[in-house]
């Protein structure tokens, strides 16, 4: 029976703090372990208005009815959102759209600016995650907030490639630790890395065969050149089979096998060819 694996489809919403107060007064209406702090939140949040109203020029109207059942507030159409498709990952990047210029306002960390105790927050943040499968991250910019935009899209981009990596294996790529690739630099440092091991993907070639090659010819274009150079066909197959090879305080030939599997390699035009 093979199993098939369902993506889970990633959601990320932008709120003001206003938006998420709204959202922490519904969770605390519906939520049985919050219920003891109610009238802490509830003058948590009339205070926390009050400053946000002196700071912005159009003050905020909440209408009470609307918070207590969750009608008119950001948390109804969520969950209608949410009840829809189950399977989504919602993540809601809560930023300050009134930034605060005071010189000791960027010390204070945004989800303190609500007003409540730190284990009030908290308890709405675990209700959100195990209840709802919602995801909380306070930020304190917009700077930060399109950070975070372009981190997640980067992963997301990347997943395919990984599932596939993970989920298949290529028989042509040798196993190892290093089986996810070499790091090329700007400068082009990590080249040589690459060509070293573009040579041990063939079959029965060491390291220290490949680290002879690459020592002779640091570029697989300088191997061509040198091949080109050379006026006979057997000429070219056994252009490298006198590099010395040294492993385990040995020293051995390439030899003319691996030798002629080289060019093969960079020469055929043959996709259906044999290199052995």
């Amino acid at each position: 029976m093979v199993s098939v694996v369902e993506e889970e489809e990633q959601v990320l919403l932008v709120l003001s703090l206003a938006d998420f107060m709204d959202v922490v007064i519904s969770v605390n209406r519906v939520s049985s372990p919050l219920s003891c702090c109610n009238g802490v939140i509830d003058s948590m949040k009339e205070l926390w208005l009050l400053e946000l109203t002196l700071r912005s020029a159009t003050p905020q109207i909440i209408h009470s009815q609307a918070v207590e059942t969750g009608v008119g507030s950001f948390w109804s159409p969520l969950l209608e959102f949410l009840n829809r498709d189950g399977k989504k990952v919602v993540t809601l990047l809560v930023t300050d759209s009134e930034p605060d210029y005071r010189s000791n306002a960027h010390s204070v960390p945004l989800q303190y600016k609500l007003g409540m105790d730190h284990l009030d927050i908290e308890e709405v943040l675990v209700y959100l995650q195990l209840y709802k499968n919602i995801s909380v991250v306070f930020l304190d910019s917009w700077q930060e907030v399109t950070d975070h935009v372009c981190a997640v899209t980067k992963a997301l981009s990347k997943r395919p490639f990984k599932l596939l990596t993970e989920g298949a294996e290529l028989p042509f790529c040798v196993d190892g630790s290093w089986a996810s690739g070499v790091r090329v630099e700007k400068d082009g440092s990590g080249l040589i890395q690459v060509w070293s091991r573009q040579i041990q993907q063939l079959n029965r070639v060491s390291p220290a065969v490949a680290s002879a090659v690459t020592a002779s010819y640091p570029s697989p274009q300088l191997l061509l050149q040198a091949y080109n150079s050379l006026g006979s066909e057997e000429d070219r197959k056994g252009l490298l089979a006198g590099l010395s090879a040294k492993s385990g305080g040995k020293e051995r030939r390439v030899g003319p096998e691996i030798s002629a599997r080289v060019y093969r390699c960079l020469t055929a035009h043959n996709p259906q060819l044999v290199l052995d």
